[in-house]
């Protein structure tokens, strides 16, 4: 029985590039060319995904988007650290994504689909999928994220998470991980300002 084509990352090592080599990824012998733009980084932040901001700070999150006035009291003291630590967290996870993650990640979505890409085509489709998706963040590139992509409903019959995904249908499914970041730096910002605002 053939074996199914599977896209494999070489030259990354503890998920971070050795020193004076270029970071790779490889389908059978495809060499994928290096990230491009400072700041990328060329491991998951996350390895099990972002933890998102815990509820009670999500409602002075939801508050503020409202519009209600929110002071420095309004924060309870012991909530003041945990804004510290998700604001941390949430940092991180907003670093630029590249190419070397993307690739590791669609390694292992390829193991959850019936069609990824063979030896000769697993490159481009990397490329094609970092250059609509490089918006979004590093932190959103989680294995929750692929068991999204792979639990998606069939549509009109066709089992869309069972096959490999066109960029912007990828991008669909990340976006919401993306949004959940994005609202909690917004949301951490806005509750540390609070702080060093000045009466």
């Amino acid at each position: 029985m053939p074996q199914r084509a599977q896209i494999y990352l070489g030259s990354v090592q503890g998920g971070t590039a050795q020193k004076g080599t270029e970071p790779q990824a490889r389908a059978y012998g495809t060499h994928l060319a290096q990230a491009q733009g400072a700041g990328a980084i060329t491991h998951t932040p996350h390895g099990g995904g972002y933890t998102p901001a815990p509820p009670d700070m999500q409602a002075l999150f939801a508050a503020r988007r409202e519009g209600v006035a929110l002071t420095a009291q309004d924060v309870p003291p012991n909530m003041e650290a945990q804004v510290q630590a998700c604001w941390q967290r949430v940092q991180l996870a907003m670093q630029p994504v590249s190419q070397p993650i993307v690739a590791a990640w669609l390694k292992k979505l390829g193991q959850l689909v019936s069609n990824p890409p063979g030896a000769a085509d697993a490159a481009a489709q990397c490329r094609a999928i970092y250059e609509v998706c490089a918006d979004i963040p590093a932190g959103a590139w989680c294995p929750q994220a692929r068991l999204a992509w792979a639990r998606q409903p069939a549509r009109n019959g066709y089992p869309v998470g069972a096959r490999w995904p066109a960029p912007a249908e990828l991008r669909a499914v990340l976006l919401p991980f993306a949004n959940t970041i994005w609202r909690d730096a917004h949301g951490c910002k806005t509750l540390l300002g609070l702080h060093t605002r000045t009466p």
